[in-house]
């Protein structure tokens, strides 16, 4: 870019100001008349740390982002390459003086840096304390869990093999270990086939043996149980040249190698056993945004949590998706008799991912992953954005290899699923299936939203399908017992070709409205609904739905199940 280039490109940066009335998250503009501002620093660090951005010295945001009067353009682009070296690493950007309605006006370009190179951070205070970030049109101090995650983009985190101290091998599911061997020896014969199976569980870092330090500590608090157990067996009158068995279990015990945490979440019996958050969290919501149930008088439609090791919290969780989404087909041999709103694929390789790739870091142990499931889309979330040299565009539109947790990537890459085959099936082209899929079906793609601490896939539904609220929902059902003395959600299901979502949230509208009532408070299958006595209350609610009709007779029919 010459010249012209920067100034027409700041240019274009003000015109957008004067409109919106204040600086962006990608344009932060100073005065610096006298001196250049003290916050510069934070400023550059976070445009660094986030996506890049422009700096514009001698301009007013006050006087509507006018030149400011007297400005010395020349001294404040040397004070501006000094602030540069006061960070670590030094920031490097592009700076250029350019006209502006008469006068002359500092223009800075910063780059992004490399995930490796960050955080960019003040060199006097230090990475925790002196990394910012970009929110809004402001710079914003990271928190220590952003600051750590930075760094380990610089190696490459073991989170995953952290040793889990009370765990043994009882606590590894036998069947799903001994499917996971047998296939890394399919795999890789000249490797495994003579290791015994414990060297193999070493090596694929499913058990570990804890290090000197640990084996120390250990031992130390293993020589006070068995003082402990002497002390007591002394005081039970116990022959003193008898040693009871159990004295010396945990001095053996100590030599033991324990599962990891990639262990346990791969081939574990019940991994919440030590780490009761690393779940998967469903919330079904009735409409379209959270606020109706975290503002308004809605009630969540449904909500669930799903335990055990990765595999079946995967398979539950799909089960449940397509359950709640599902709408009934003709039921002839030529259509299914469930149509899926989502593909079972793009559920699949949304949720695994999840799991796959979150945070696992301590800090993160006690956050699960969410699904959140709308009526026009589902939201996949995990803590922990995307790692490496993985980027939105690259995760879209080419394989994607690297990984935060490679050895549980490699352990889910033979571990068994419930439905057949292994946990993950490709290598880095698990958003490429599903583009596919999508695509095949005339779909809108996902939407990726990505945050140092946060990673969240929105799947959109059909477009047919999310064009519908839940008032359409609501009248579509009461219209359906207008005809039918009562009917379950079921019926409703297979008479109006709605998903079981669609039809719980038509049915809270209507039972939040007074128009319908059940034996029981939320939506469930094999109740049965009706209308209630269509009186002068039921008939104002009505009005209060639009394009809604009044029942026009009572009802008498009993709930029942």
């Amino acid at each position: 870019m010459d010249n012209d280039d920067y100034t027409a490109k700041m240019t274009e940066l003000i015109e957008l100001m004067r409109i919106i009335g204040n600086d962006t998250q990608q344009c932060e503009v100073k005065e610096c008349k006298r001196k250049i501002s003290s916050t510069i620093p934070e400023t550059l660090s976070a445009f660094s740390n986030g996506n890049g951005g422009y700096i514009i010295l001698g301009l007013s945001e006050k006087a509507g982002f006018t030149p400011v009067e007297g400005f010395n353009a020349r001294a404040m682009q040397e004070a501006l390459s000094q602030a540069c070296e006061k960070l670590t690493p030094v920031v490097r950007p592009v700076i250029v003086t350019c006209p502006f309605e008469g006068a002359n006006l500092v223009f800075a370009v910063i780059d992004e840096m490399l995930p490796r190179e960050k955080p960019c951070f003040i060199s006097s205070i230090g990475p925790h304390g002196g990394s910012y970030i970009r929110t809004g049109d402001g710079d914003r101090k990271m928190t220590t869990y952003e600051v750590d995650r930075l760094l380990e983009e610089q190696r490459q985190p073991e989170h995953d093999i952290a040793i889990v101290p009370e765990a043994t091998l009882d606590d590894l599911n036998p069947t799903l270990l001994r499917a996971l061997l047998e296939r890394e020896r399919e795999r890789h014969p000249h490797v495994f086939a003579d290791r015994s199976d414990e060297d193999m569980m070493l090596d694929l870092r499913i058990l570990r043996e804890p290090s000197t330090d640990e084996y120390a500590e250990d031992r130390q608090s293993c020589d006070d149980e068995t003082r402990a157990h002497d002390t007591n067996r002394n005081d039970t009158a116990t022959a003193p040249d008898t040693v009871a068995p159990d004295a010396i279990e945990p001095v053996q015990a100590a030599h033991r190698a324990h599962p990891t945490l990639a262990g346990l979440l791969a081939v574990g019996r019940y991994p919440q056993k030590f780490f009761p958050r690393l779940t998967v969290t469903v919330a079904v919501y009735p409409g379209t945004s959270r606020d109706e149930v975290f503002r308004g008088d809605a009630q969540l439609v449904a909500s669930d949590t799903f335990t055990g090791p990765i595999p079946t919290m995967i398979d539950d969780t799909v089960a449940s998706l397509m359950a709640w989404t599902a709408v009934p087909g003709t039921g002839s041999d030529a259509a299914p008799a469930q149509t899926a709103m989502y593909p079972q694929l793009v559920l699949r390789e949304a949720v695994a991912n999840a799991l796959t790739h979150r945070d696992y870091s301590p800090d993160a142990l006690g956050t699960p992953v969410h699904v959140d499931v709308f009526t026009d889309r589902i939201e996949v979330s995990n803590p922990g954005g995307l790692f490496g040299a993985v980027s939105k565009q690259r995760l879209t539109h080419e394989a994607s290899t690297s990984t935060r947790n490679a050895f549980l990537f490699s352990l889910l890459q033979s571990a068994p699923s419930p439905d057949g085959g292994t946990v993950l099936r490709d290598n880095g082209t698990g958003y490429l299936r599903i583009g596919a899929a999508l695509r095949s079906e005339a779909r809108e793609p996902v939407r990726i939203e990505n945050e140092l601490d946060l990673f969240r896939v929105v799947i959109p539904g059909r477009v047919n399908d999310a064009a519908l609220t839940e008032r359409d929902f609501a009248r579509r059902i009461l219209h359906l017992l207008e005809r039918e003395p009562s009917a379950s959600v079921r019926d409703i299901i297979r008479e109006l070709g709605l998903s079981p979502v669609a039809v719980a949230a038509g049915l809270r509208s209507l039972m939040n409205k007074g128009l319908v009532e059940s034996g029981e408070a939320v939506p469930m299958p094999r109740k049965y609904y009706r209308l209630r006595n269509a009186g002068a209350g039921a008939q104002k609610a009505v009005s209060g739905i639009s394009g809604l009709h009044g029942t026009g007779q009572e009802r008498g029919c009993a709930a029942g199940t």
